[in-house]
């Protein structure tokens, strides 16, 4: 296997990408998608994979300044575990090769020949340069192929200029076995990126959408603002908490002597592989009018509702109302079911007016099993969530 060195990508994939695979990373104009090629790099080096790196955009020496792990990138040059065919390659060929079927067969053998003599077992391309020369059949036909099991793992970085038509065109023709689009959006969330999985040769995951945020010299997934939102005294504190590794609250006495949530609940979790922040919104009416601004740049709602107290499904009806909030994966945790109750999925259902795809759990939110259930399946949700 070869791994992206992306936590939570590469568990997604089933621990790596098998050897032998044809993988393209299609970036949007625009989107600073680079990390995802470095780190692909650096863990393949770090693994003691012999590599092959396809830059005819720029010289070696300039590439390798540009990679994140500078240092150890020229080291592996110079002990021969990199090779890089560099823009001095391509201006060789193309002074030399006047014909387009000549520089495509002076391509394919120069390749070849540098696979075989130095071992390689990656062959990592930045493909625009390439396909500019060659077109696009040509380009992809001097590297190896999709699907030769065993072989040699091919991983292409290429600038989209043709947006999702070129996508379905590589999912449907089978060009590649990985297919990932990277791309960056205003919506829910200001420079909000994402990468979408857009086909898996050896997995049936569904297409999902994957929100991630970058270092200096990494990728994280990560999913900023999960809302957790419900009446006054349905579990949402002890929900948070339960979920969070690390977290605040925001609590004082009520009235009645409960303690209750005055501003937010904060947590922060890493869960499968995703950095998470979770916020628990006050559920007194007396705080509406601050909700929609804790929802704005949300990625999804969970609705804590008390099994016990079936009179406040209204309320429950009340906050789903809220400006933004319909647009979001939802998902509903029908808390306190270690307690006496009457209350049943139909019930919830029927009050809350909820489509048929929205899930809906009957947890105890004291159970750290229950809530991260519950977690995993909005995360679910928002991978799937057409961005």
């Amino acid at each position: 296997m070869i791994r992206t060195g992306i936590t939570g990508l590469d568990e997604m994939l089933g621990s790596g990408i098998p050897r032998g695979s044809r993988v393209v990373f299609s970036l949007d104009p625009g989107v600073e998608g680079r990390l995802f090629m470095f780190r692909t790099i650096e863990t393949a080096l770090t693994e003691q994979k012999k590599v092959l790196i396809i830059s005819p955009h720029s010289t070696g020496m300039a590439f390798c300044s540009e990679c994140s792990s500078h240092d150890k990138l020229v080291n592996h040059v110079n002990d021969g575990s990199v090779v890089i065919l560099d823009s001095r390659t391509r201006e060789t060929i193309n002074l030399s090769e006047k014909k387009l079927q000549s520089r495509k067969r002076a391509w394919k053998t120069l390749i070849q020949e540098t696979i075989n003599s130095n071992s390689i077992d990656v062959v990592f391309v930045y493909f625009d340069l390439l396909y500019e020369d060659l077109g696009l059949d040509g380009a992809l036909n001097v590297l190896p192929a999709a699907g030769e099991k065993g072989k040699i793992t091919t991983i292409i970085e290429h600038l989209n200029l043709e947006g999702d038509s070129l996508i379905a065109r590589f999912v449907s023709e089978r060009r590649f076995d990985l297919i990932i689009s990277v791309h960056s959006a205003f919506t829910l969330v200001p420079f909000f990126n994402f990468f979408t999985l857009e086909y898996i040769s050896w997995s049936q995951i569904p297409r999902r959408s994957v929100p991630y945020s970058t270092g200096t010299k990494s990728i994280s997934l990560y999913i900023p603002k999960i809302i957790i939102m419900g009446p006054a005294s349905s579990g949402k504190s002890t929900f948070v908490s339960n979920a969070s590794e690390r977290g605040l609250s925001v609590d004082r006495g009520d009235s009645d002597g409960f303690r209750t949530t005055v501003a937010m609940d904060l947590g922060w979790l890493h869960f499968r592989g995703f950095d998470i922040t979770i916020f628990g919104t006050p559920g007194q009416p007396r705080f509406d009018p601050i909700l929609p601004q804790l929802v704005r740049n949300a990625m999804g709602i969970i609705l804590v509702i008390d099994a016990t107290k079936p009179d406040t499904l209204a309320r429950a009806r009340e906050l789903l109302m809220l400006p933004s909030a319909s647009k979001l994966p939802l998902v509903v945790a029908v808390n306190k079911t270690d307690l006496p109750h009457l209350m049943d999925e139909v019930m919830v259902r029927e009050s809350l007016r909820l489509r048929d795809d929205v899930p809906v759990f009957f947890i105890s939110s004291l159970k750290r099993s229950d809530v991260h259930f519950v977690i995993e399946t909005m995360v679910d949700r928002i991978t799937r969530h057409p961005y």
